[in-house]
């Protein structure tokens, strides 16, 4: 089957076109996770916790004094080279530790810390939606950034421990590695890698000064009105949608990479060993217990 963009096939598209549609599928359940555990998150809050307690928590109290102590004292370049120095940070963290599926944990925890702010400022404002538009002003970039960063570090993982086992088979079996073959495969992960994740990075700075200059005062604006939140929240939604579900191909290519995944599980409850098993087990041993513990 031949993939299509803009009504042009996959070789007649720009590199980045490209990088973009081979990691969708990624891309798109990063932004379902994300999505998943937010809700989840806030949920678990604000129906569990009174008020009270929950203002006693030390996760608020935690944030609490963040923004007390350091968010509100400073000017607003202060706050962008803040930004910019902690956010970038995070994104280098990802990307450094890319063989452990950091990104996909990492970005775990940074949603599941979202829920909880959702429900500080609904216990605070008793409205959730001018907060939320506020952040997507700047979050249309960073938390996007972050997505991108997150699925590619993710596959290339899944990638570097599918080789390996390639070239565990090759070395049992006692045959030579098909380097060869494997070389064009090869240059364009790493080409992808290093595309999206350039603009992931590129994309977090830019959200910076939004943040900090911006986001304030529109949340100022969201505030006072009562059905623009709404709208641009659905827009957002739009956007996420109509980008990397659809004309990236998200939705069709999550489709074919279950089935494949689908696949590897029958063949390995069948005994019947192929490489993409050790990807799917490194998957599992590095975030699930990664998971439990940031959330513990």
């Amino acid at each position: 089957m031949r993939l299509k963009l803009f009504g042009m096939e996959m070789k007649h598209l720009p590199r980045v076109s490209q990088a973009f549609v081979r990691t969708s599928s990624v891309i798109c359940a990063v932004i379902l996770l994300s999505v998943a555990v937010e809700l989840a998150s806030t949920a678990y809050h604000s129906l569990t916790y009174e008020r009270s307690s929950f203002e006693g928590s030390a996760e608020v109290q935690n944030y609490e004094n963040r923004i007390e102590n350091q968010i509100k004292v400073m000017s607003e370049w202060d706050l962008t080279k803040y930004y910019w120095k902690n956010n970038l940070a995070v994104a280098g963290y990802r990307v450094l530790f890319t063989p452990w599926y950091i990104g996909v944990s990492s970005e775990v925890y940074q949603s599941y810390v979202v829920g909880v702010v959702n429900t500080y400022i609904l216990y605070r404002e008793n409205a959730l939606a001018p907060f939320r538009a506020a952040i997507e002003t700047h979050g249309l970039l960073e938390m996007t950034g972050f997505f991108i960063i997150s699925a590619i570090t993710a596959r290339l993982a899944w990638n570097l421990w599918k080789g390996l086992a390639h070239l565990m088979a090759a070395s049992t079996k006692k045959r030579k590695p098909k380097l060869k073959k494997s070389k064009a495969r090869i240059k364009e992960i790493l080409g992808d890698f290093l595309i999206l994740a350039s603009i992931g990075f590129l994309m977090i700075f830019l959200a910076a000064p939004i943040e900090a200059y911006i986001s304030p005062w529109v949340w100022g604006v969201f505030d006072i009105t009562l059905v623009l939140p709404y709208v641009f929240l659905t827009l957002v939604a739009l956007f996420y949608i109509t980008v990397f579900f659809v004309q990236f191909r998200g939705l069709e290519m999550m489709k074919k990479d279950a089935k494949k995944i689908r696949t590897d599980i029958k063949s390995l409850l069948k005994g019947k060993f192929v490489p993409a098993h050790l990807s799917l087990l490194m998957f599992i041993l590095f975030t699930i217990p990664a998971i439990i513990i940031i959330l513990m």
